[in-house]
């Protein structure tokens, strides 16, 4: 049976490079700072109360993907403080600079998400997310997106831990289907962390108790000229980021991607000058 390596972050961020090289994905058993999970957790209990399950979505692939006992909401730099201490947290950052940079001068958040998976919710299909970008997911392409589903509640089999096919980000052929053999569970405490690339097989799990909800966090980056998942702009404005660092407001989308010195131009701009300036908020 497959298993995934756990690294801490005394380890380092080569330790967990260099699993994520192999597997396609890591667990960081110490990911989140007590307090700053607390907060967050919290806040993310108190929001969920507001959110119903299931999608109202007409595409019947988007309602099954997304789970009729799943809850999911997105907008979370709106809805919790502590989340900009994750967005931006160091370790991450550390990871996806050596995973993201060198194809981009620039990356932004994808999304961040939460999943919580309900009593009696079905494994999902397992899946790719770089496929969001199909032309550029191949065996022979390279990483556009990089991912971590943090444990905001402890992640067990029976309440739906995230399935993950290690080493698939390396198959030759990605139209094939994995082995039961091949698939493993990221089972892990709250507070936890598993990182993973785009091109790696994985799933939300089966939640098979009658009673247990799994409160898990996705929080992506994607390649900054790319279109992200979630329009974040929109469900975070300046009053609630403009108070944050520089780079969290440029993984928000309220900043410009591409302010490198390598490149001729800057992407996301208004009146071609970085968001804040165009729109004379600063």
């Amino acid at each position: 049976m497959a298993r995934l390596e756990e690294v801490t972050k005394a380890d380092g961020v080569q330790a967990a490079l260099e699993v994520l090289d192999r597997d396609g994905a890591v667990i960081v058993r110490d990911f989140l700072d007590p307090d700053v999970h607390q907060q967050f957790s919290d806040d993310m209990v108190r929001h969920a109360a507001g959110h119903r399950a299931g999608s109202v979505a007409e595409n019947a692939a988007v309602r099954e993907f997304w789970g009729e006992r799943t809850t999911r909401f997105t907008r979370l730099a709106h809805r919790s403080a502590a989340f900009a201490d994750i967005l931006t947290d160091p370790f991450y950052l550390g990871v996806a600079d050596q995973v993201l940079l060198p194809m981009a001068s620039d990356y932004w958040m994808n999304t961040g998400q939460m999943m919580i998976i309900g009593p009696g919710e079905t494994a999902q299909w397992l899946h790719r997310d770089a496929d969001n970008w199909p032309t550029l997911c191949s065996p022979n392409g390279f990483e556009v997106t990089l991912s971590c589903l943090f444990a905001i509640s402890e992640f067990t089999a029976e309440v739906g831990a995230t399935r993950v096919v290690p080493g698939s980000h390396r198959w030759d052929d990605y139209q094939r289907q994995a082995e039961p053999h091949e698939v493993c569970q990221a089972v892990m405490p709250a507070g936890a962390g598993m990182i993973y690339t785009g091109r790696v097989l994985h799933s939300g799990g089966a939640n098979t108790t009658a009673d247990q909800f799994r409160y898990g966090m996705h929080l992506s980056y994607v390649l900054g000229w790319l279109t992200p998942e979630e329009a974040s702009p929109l469900g975070a404005d300046w009053a609630d980021v403009q108070h944050l660092s520089e780079r969290a407001q440029r993984l928000l989308g309220w900043r410009c991607s591409g302010n490198d010195d390598r490149y001729a131009a800057r992407l996301w701009t208004v009146d071609y000058e970085d968001v804040p300036v165009g729109l004379e908020l600063s």
